[in-house]
């Protein structure tokens, strides 16, 4: 049986584990299977923790340690400020958050007031005054106060393309170290407002969203092949996405020092004059092609199924394979590979008899087609007559299936080239993100400054968060963005009056979080530590 054995030496007191047993003649002896070194080697707390956790693996109850007079004063958690304080800390944000409060003299902690709506973004999305109410939920947060929450956002929106620039270059040196492929893209992020002010961001326009009615901005992002962030901007909300692509290739090379790249888009943002900015840039692209806006000789080139002679198979996200059917059309200096997919027809077929059954309902109703008639391949008779457009129905049923690409790249083979573009969903995903994880929107913000600090404070929160998946999921999938936010919940500690001094108890681990602080490189909190050494463990 093992047991703990102090051995005192002229060198010194020694701690060994040790094993009893019987030897080959039936005679009690010990053997060591550890030896903890020398007791001088430890503080005093350090023994007390080794003590504790092997009382609590024993199966021993904590409190029952609490002798005397015990008082819970406050429970607070504290997995979202170790974690994504850590993170904080390998991007360098809470420097540079430090040198901007002593370039403009602040009279508040600004790096604290950014960490607190981070982490409230990151756990519970509220506003800025829940935020304020919700300080004291956190363990290793200071004061602050509300009017300070709103300054910081102003900060934010003043040194946004710094804190662009630092993210991603620290993000390309932990995670890419050769950025060859950009992925590109634009949403719309709308308001609780139907209120336009001239001049300012808050516009109406088209909404990805279905927001009619609702004023918006563009958010347009670069990330790369793991989803790490390059850059974002953000437009007035009645800009056409297409009209964004030359401030994105810009931005690559001038902001980002991005001297040669893949530029990956959909088909928004296709047209002669961005086709020929990139090539400018000395960029190369792989966009969605507009297969109706091809001349008629293409267009039936396009058409001819029997030419689809070459094929690729992936595994989907079902794990099933997924067949394509390819052929490479050359035009215009570029080269057009047009695939065609079963799957991809039968949800064009889907897509088209959803329609389809909302027209013959939208037909009982003329008065709320004047806008949308088209949409729903109906087309107006008379003044408020509607019928079905079947000429455009029998013309969407040749496209069934075939989806276009178009590039000027020369070097990626073609199912590397159709590789690079599928990707494209990752950048859906993380607008994904944005919109439901973080809730980036609805804004309530009125103030162009207010509005750009609010972005990047979400985009900061994005980077937080997609870091600490792609470390946590390094070897295989573990958490998603729910899973983490539910770990990091249970993450808590009480604050104990403990006799005359203040103790923290930490709550029962669950069994993840040690991954978790292991990919981060924390160290776990003991479960009982006195009230002063919690901030080491932050």
């Amino acid at each position: 049986m093992p047991f703990l054995k102090v051995e005192r030496k002229a060198s010194g007191t020694y701690l060994r584990i040790l094993e009893s047993y019987r030897n080959e003649v039936g005679k009690p002896t010990s053997r060591v299977l550890h030896s903890l070194g020398k007791v001088a080697d430890y503080t005093p707390e350090q023994l007390r923790s080794i003590g504790i956790r092997l009382y609590e693996l024993g199966g021993g109850q904590v409190k029952a340690l609490l002798e005397g007079h015990v008082e819970e004063k406050a429970r607070y958690c504290y997995g979202y400020a170790q974690v994504y304080g850590k993170v904080m800390k390998h991007y360098g944000l809470d420097d540079m958050l430090k040198r901007i409060e002593r370039k403009h003299k602040l009279q508040f902690d600004l790096y604290n007031a950014v960490l607190l709506m981070l982490l409230e973004r990151l756990r519970d999305p509220a506003s800025k005054r829940s935020n304020f109410c919700n300080q004291l939920d956190y363990a290793g947060i200071e004061p602050v106060g509300l009017q300070h929450l709103y300054r910081s956002l102003d900060k934010l929106a003043d040194y946004s393309k710094l804190v662009q620039q630092h993210i991603f270059q620290t993000g390309r040196n932990l995670f890419n170290q050769q950025l060859d492929v950009v992925f590109y893209d634009v949403t719309t992020l709308y308001f609780e407002s139907e209120v336009e002010q001239p001049d300012t961001l808050r516009q109406k326009g088209f909404s990805k969203d279905g927001k009619i009615g609702n004023t918006q901005i563009l958010f347009c992002m670069m990330i790369d092949q793991h989803k790490q962030p390059v850059g974002y901007r953000i437009f007035k909300g009645d800009t056409f996405e297409g009209h964004t692509f030359e401030k994105a290739l810009e931005d690559l090379k001038q902001e980002f020092s991005i001297d040669k790249v893949i530029v990956v888009a959909d088909r928004g943002m296709l047209s002669k004059h961005n086709i020929a900015l990139t090539t400018a840039q000395g960029y190369e692209f792989i966009l969605g092609e507009r297969i109706k806006s091809l001349p008629a000789v293409i267009q039936q080139q396009l058409l001819n199924r029997d030419a689809y002679r070459q094929e690729w198979i992936y595994q989907g996200h079902d794990d099933q394979p997924v067949r394509i059917q390819y052929r490479l059309i050359q035009h215009e200096a570029k080269t057009i590979i047009a695939t065609y997919s079963e799957k991809r027809a039968a949800k064009d077929r889907h897509d088209r008899e959803e329609k389809l059954q909302i027209a013959k309902e939208l037909l009982q109703q003329p008065s709320l087609l004047k806008k949308k008639a088209a949409r729903y391949f109906l087309k107006q008779q008379g003044t408020e007559k509607y019928c079905l457009d079947e000429e455009k129905i029998a013309r969407q049923e040749k496209y069934d299936g075939i989806l276009a690409i178009t590039t000027n790249n020369t070097t990626l083979s073609v199912t590397e080239i159709l590789e690079n573009y599928k990707q494209l969903y990752k950048i859906e995903h993380t607008f994904r993100s944005f919109k439901g994880h973080l809730e980036t929107r609805p804004m309530f913000h009125w103030t162009d400054k207010r509005i750009e600090g609010h972005i990047c404070l979400c985009y900061i929160a994005y980077t937080l968060l997609n870091y600490v998946l792609l470390k946590a999921n390094h070897k295989k999938p573990v958490f998603t963005e729910a899973t983490l936010r539910r770990l990091l919940d249970h993450m808590q500690v009480s604050l104990l009056q403990h006799n005359n001094k203040e103790v923290y108890l930490r709550s029962m681990p669950q069994p993840e979080q040690a991954a978790l602080q292991q990919a981060i490189g924390l160290r776990p909190l003991p479960p009982l530590l006195p009230s002063s050494q919690l901030p080491s463990y932050m």
